[in-house]
């Protein structure tokens, strides 16, 4: 009894042990299952990752001494990037699939990192149609495996962006440096930069502007006024755009210049960009024009109603100006304006009122005008104005100011009766040997094209 009551014991713990081992297996079945259940997830989130990525990702497989590489694998991007579709790719040579890639010596690149393990860059043109269509920069690197993996970035913008910097670059560089007025940027009270022309104005060499201080150059009776509109420049306060003083050059010349200056950062501070353009011939022409004032006006030159100059001193000064824009090739632009509907006008109100149309126009050009501008009553109720060293591009600004404040000009004729008159103008630059009647007759002209089309505006050729 005691014998049989041994043997069932141990059957029953050999079946314990069984139903133990039989959890064990089932234990580890389902673990198996789920780790494969994990890999299958891991595999889709990355494959989601990997085709998703905003960079080409290609996989390469040496083989044998890595003559050559097989595609494994290649993401959307990379498709795009290459032309090349995953299932014409996978599982065929990289030579076969891209034949240029030896060519462009990317083949080359794979091989080195297969060989060194070291990653490396390599740029690449893609080209479409003899043109080049894309820019795409290459990051080769090794897995411990073997396999070569390569990450393409689309740098086209990038290349372009920066190919447009540099073109820009050296555009304004040719500008600068044969810019035919002087150009200099001044920091902390010194020059960090001059054009040729300043040197060629000054005398000192680039090296010697670039080391001495900048008051040096200023004649002493300009200095303090320069530095109050240089610290009201930097300070960005209201300031006249303009401004004129003495430069003193090596050979103790002293010249005259205008400068106008803008706020910019150079070198991560605060500098001024300057234009100054040599005006000594103009101040020593001015003088004259001052110091024979008195023989002018004897010569009736001034028209008593407008107190503007008249006809016969326009072509006078035209001829000086002229002449001056073609000996130092400065620009020269005239303007020519006509009030509109001014015999209507007279004819209803009478030239008493008209008279004073014209009064109240000579008036305006003359607060609208810089001192080194000339206006003219050149006939009836036309008007000249001759403005030395502007361009046809600078004109129109000074020709709308004019056009703009004597439209707000308002007239009572009549008991009543407030009254706007407006005016058409007319304007072109000086070319260079231009006959005087061929270029007055081409202002005219321009001043009868506003006419046609509604009046009331400026018209010039640019």
């Amino acid at each position: 009894m005691n014998e049989q009551s041994g043997i069932h014991q141990e059957l029953i713990e050999e079946i314990s042990v069984l139903k133990q081992r039989i959890q064990e297996v089932e234990k580890s079945e389902a673990e198996h299952k789920r780790a494969e259940e994990l890999l299958k997830e891991g595999e889709e989130r990355f494959h989601q990752l990997f085709d998703n990525m905003a960079d080409g990702v290609a996989i390469y497989q040496a083989i044998d001494d890595g003559s050559d590489f097989i595609f494994v694998d290649i993401n959307r991007k990379g498709q795009l990037l290459s032309a090349i579709s995953r299932s014409e790719a996978i599982g065929k040579r990289v030579t076969e699939v891209f034949p240029a890639v030896e060519k462009i010596g990317l083949l080359d690149v794979f091989r080195q990192v297969w060989r060194t393990g070291e990653a490396q860059h390599h740029p690449l043109t893609v080209y479409e149609d003899g043109r080049v269509q894309q820019w795409v920069e290459n990051y080769v690197f090794k897995l411990p495996s073997g396999i070569i993996v390569a990450l393409y970035s689309d740098t086209t913008e990038k290349h372009n962006s920066e190919e447009a910097l540099r073109e820009s670059e050296e555009k304004y560089r040719f500008v600068v440096e044969n810019a035919a007025e002087s150009i200099l940027i001044a920091q902390d009270g010194l020059l960090k930069y001059v054009n040729p022309m300043t040197v060629k104005l000054l005398g000192y060499s680039e090296e010697v502007l670039t080391s001495m201080p900048f008051v040096e150059l200023i004649h002493p009776e300009d200095m303090e006024k320069l530095f109050e509109a240089h610290i009201r420049t930097m300070r960005g306060e209201e300031n006249q755009p303009v401004h004129q003083f003495r430069v003193v050059t090596l050979d103790g010349t002293v010249r005259w210049a205008d400068s106008r200056a803008v706020v910019i950062s150079w070198e991560g501070k605060p500098a001024t960009l300057n234009f100054l353009t040599d005006t000594t011939e103009r101040k020593r022409a001015e003088e004259v024009l001052r110091e024979s004032e008195n023989r002018y006006r004897e010569l009736s030159i001034v028209d008593d109603l407008t107190q503007l100059y008249n006809s016969r001193h326009f072509y006078f000064q035209l001829k000086i100006e002229l002449d001056r824009s073609n000996r130092y090739e400065q620009p020269l632009t005239l303007l020519l304006l006509d009030l509109d509907n001014f015999k209507a006008f007279n004819d209803a109100y009478g030239h008493v009122e008209g008279d004073q149309v014209l009064l109240r126009l000579g008036q305006v050009v003359k607060r609208c005008l810089r001192e080194t501008d000339f206006a003219y009553r050149y006939g009836g109720e036309e008007f000249t104005i001759l403005l030395p060293m502007t361009t046809s591009a600078d004109g129109p600004v000074a020709a709308e100011r004019i056009r703009t404040e004597f439209k707000k000009e308002i007239f009572s004729p009549a008991p009543g009766q407030d009254v706007h008159v407006t005016v058409s103008i007319g304007l072109a630059q000086y070319k260079p040997q231009e006959d005087i009647k061929t270029f007055v007759h081409r202002v005219d002209q321009l001043m009868y094209q506003g006419k046609k089309n509604g009046k009331d505006r400026v018209c010039s050729e640019s």
